[in-house]
């Protein structure tokens, strides 16, 4: 169990090295579907809007973001237990797909990237008839 004590001097203070090494994570995602797109819904705690970078190439959509952590200046790190990390996952989209379409939006750490599906792709309803 971590307990917070005063140390006499800095000396005393015994931790594991604060390393500096950033670990790439996928990020866990739902996919959710309607008749005309797709609704990818990432988690990406620690990452702002402006650090999330979302491309598509071909027929593979990039997800990646990356964590800043900003410390007050008038302190010293002497252990850290929470993990700078880079997030970055891939998917590969069907034809049905309208990648000219696709938008991202980010709130408190979650992305919602729309993925509109072209025309030809989406359900239609087709009417049965008596006889």
């Amino acid at each position: 169990m971590f307990s917070l004590f005063k140390p006499e001097t800095k000396s005393e203070v015994s931790a594991a090295p604060v390393r500096s090494e950033r670990r790439v994570v996928a990020p866990r995602v739902d996919i959710l579907e309607t008749d005309d797109a797709v609704l990818l819904i990432a988690d990406m705690p620690g990452v702002s809007a402006d650090s999330i970078d979302v491309r598509v190439h071909g027929d593979v959509l990039t997800l990646r973001g990356t964590t800043r952590l900003e410390e007050p200046r008038s302190f010293q790190v002497i252990w850290r237990e929470y993990a700078l990390r880079d997030y970055e996952r891939t998917f590969r989209l069907g034809h049905a797909i309208d990648t000219e379409r696709i938008t991202a939006q980010a709130k408190d750490g979650v992305v919602r990237v729309t993925l509109p599906k072209r025309a030809a792709a989406q359900a239609k309803r087709i009417a049965v008839t008596a006889g």
